[in-house]
């Protein structure tokens, strides 16, 4: 298998082992620190009371919907070997860590995610390093495709969690 084909074909996988946490970790850890999340960033209160009325069932939908993407975006890549709009979900995937770390750091304690974040920050360090390495994207691409990514991400964030909250009344 080509090693571009394989770094492409891991992301939903690595995508869905960090997801797994959170989807396993979310509900009972907002409904045990969300009253403290509102009171230290009340600016964040509507997110964090929307996170905290989230379901499973509702966040493991949301979750669904960008695995499709995810899914359907690497299939693409790999047929197509057009790897830009790929590369944009990979880069807002890697920020998405990030900002897991950054929330642990600043919390000072476990956060849904953490665990995984850290254990998925090597493959897209790598990722990233290889893309640059040989070539393919160069640091404009990566600032492009950041943008282009973080966008996509914030949303279709609300799309899939608006769909989770739909489909969990309904079920």
């Amino acid at each position: 298998m080509d090693h571009i084909v394989l770094l492409i074909c891991l992301f939903p996988v690595v995508f869905m082992l960090h997801d797994f946490e959170e989807i396993i970790m979310q509900q009972r850890w907002m409904e045990r620190n969300a009253d403290e999340l509102s009171r230290r960033f009340p600016v964040l209160r509507k997110q964090i009371m929307q996170l905290r009325e989230l379901s499973t069932t509702g966040f493991a939908i949301a979750v669904a919907e960008e695995f499709i993407i995810i899914s359907g975006v690497s299939v693409y890549a790999v047929l197509s070997q057009h790897y830009f709009l790929w590369m944009a979900l990979f880069l807002a995937f890697g920020i998405h860590l990030l900002v897991h770390v950054g929330q642990f750091v600043l919390l000072r304690k476990y956060i849904p995610a953490i665990v995984t974040s850290l254990l998925c920050l090597p493959y897209a360090v790598y990722v990233c390093y290889f893309f640059y390495s040989t070539g393919l994207f160069t640091a404009m691409d990566f600032l492009l495709g950041g943008i282009l990514g973080v966008l996509i991400m914030v949303l279709n964030l609300k799309l899939a969690h608006a769909l989770g909250r739909r489909l969990d009344a309904l079920i």
